[in-house]
């Protein structure tokens, strides 16, 4: 049997379908409507204004929601890219630390070589802090440059 398109039950099912409500808000506000005495076979003139109100405000909520989670998403990636940026070049200050001072002068294959770790490792980095049992922050410190 279908609801009466004037009662308000079926305006809550309408504008739930039309803003993509979660199910908790419809639930939410029928028993609203219950625990006030008004029956959601009433006609929903009365109440037709706050209704659409309600779901407008909880959809625009949920898209702030979903923005505000992908800008998190987005500075968590960010700052992985630095810290892996930030190893690669420690680990070339180090190797050209060691060339400056020591007196023995690394060969271009062996400073080639430093530099592909230097960047395998910050691969490595990379890949394991996708891994969603791991934090998405990187702490560098002078004497580990791994």
């Amino acid at each position: 049997m279908e609801a009466d398109k004037r009662s308000i039950g079926h305006h809550i099912d309408d504008l739930a379908e039309r803003t993509g409500a979660p199910l908790t808000l419809v639930e939410q506000i029928r028993a609203i409507f219950k625990r006030s005495g008004v029956r959601l076979e009433q006609d929903a003139l009365p109440y037709l204004e706050i209704l659409e109100e309600t779901f407008s405000r909880a959809a625009l909520l949920e898209q702030d929601n979903q923005s505000a989670r992908d800008a998190v998403d987005r500075q968590q990636e960010n700052s992985r890219r630095f810290a892996d940026s930030c190893l690669e070049l420690y680990g070339q200050l180090r190797s050209m630390e060691d060339y400056l001072q020591g007196a023995e002068r690394l060969s271009a294959e062996e400073s080639a070589h430093r530099r592909r770790q230097a960047r395998e490792r910050a691969a490595a980095r990379r890949k394991a802090a996708e891994e969603p049992s791991r934090p998405f922050f990187v702490i560098l410190t002078p004497s580990d440059p791994e």
